[in-house]
């Protein structure tokens, strides 16, 4: 009889504890026992997979209120440094700006991904830049940033380097904040080395955004015939756009983006300045450009 009882006790216990120990609580549990840094896992793996779950068995109703709070997460399991943004290699610098990453200097070309050698002559690959395999784009301190360069072959260089070119909108949200003024390099006359004007930064940390050298952006537009200036508000920055002024001789091609403004725009350069007068074919020794991911 004793037996018997004690076979019907523990029964009883292991139906109440199975009807205790739900999915939702075995989950809650194990998250809490990973935020606290855990090492092991006693569920086998695949052992609940999405087959084997109700439909709505795990809602927000069922998660006890506080189950996961901050203090229960491991201190420094989410620190700054593991949401920075890394270039390639340690000399490869780039800073976020919002959700984006964007290089901290003007692009400079290399003949590896992590380093190797700067390229400062010719490419040796074709202005469209479907050959262009074995350059690659990184943000460099100290170095002559890379100008004469279209931008199919600029947005190839970053390609190999898992980069990009970025948007005009994330060109413009990393901009903000750099100096309108002289204190960029604006009026020399000539390309100084990546982060040489150290006040010339912007909120985000990103060096040379305004002169230097134009910088190419991923947007294209109509091809501009004409060009104005923004109001004072705006720094009087230069703006060039297809207008209409020729409706018998329109262009036929897109017009790329350029930001910023170059070493002898004076007044002209600035966050606002946005030219789309070139076709992305073109290069010239004034443009460069940078990366983002």
């Amino acid at each position: 009889m004793r037996k018997r009882d004690e076979a019907r006790g523990s029964g009883r216990i292991g139906r109440a504890i199975g009807q205790r120990l739900s999915y939702a609580n075995v989950m809650a549990t194990a998250a809490v026992f990973i935020a606290l840094g855990g090492t092991a896992w006693a569920l086998q793996a695949n052992s609940v997979g999405t087959k084997q779950l109700k439909n709505n068995a795990v809602t927000a109703k069922k998660v006890k209120k506080s189950a996961v709070t901050t203090a229960k997460i491991k201190n420094n399991a989410v620190t700054a440094a593991k949401l920075a943004c890394k270039g390639n290699g340690p000399d490869d610098v780039m800073v976020r700006a919002g959700s984006v990453c964007i290089d901290r200097y003007e692009a400079s070309i290399w003949d590896a991904p992590t380093g190797g050698s700067q390229i400062t002559g010719a490419l040796g690959c074709n202005v469209n830049g479907q050959d262009c395999t074995d350059i690659y784009a990184r943000s460099v301190a100290g170095v002559t940033p890379r100008a004469d360069i279209t931008w199919f072959q600029a947005q190839q260089a970053l390609a190999n380097s898992g980069k990009r070119l970025p948007t005009n909108a994330e060109w413009q949200t990393a901009v903000a904040g750099t100096p309108d003024s002289a204190t960029c390099n604006v009026s020399t006359g000539s390309v100084a080395n990546t982060g040489a004007n150290a006040g010339c930064i912007s909120n985000h940390g990103a060096n040379d955004m305004v002169g230097n050298l134009w910088e190419w952006v991923a947007d294209w537009d109509e091809q501009a015939d004409g060009c104005d200036n923004w109001s004072a508000g705006f720094g009087e920055d230069l703006t060039c756009f297809g207008d209409g002024s020729d409706p018998l001789n329109p262009s036929r091609f897109p017009g790329a983006l350029i930001r910023g403004g170059v070493f002898d725009n004076g007044t002209d350069a600035g966050p606002f300045a946005v030219i789309a007068g070139n076709q992305p074919s073109f290069s010239l020794f004034t443009f460069g450009f940078r990366g983002a991911r």
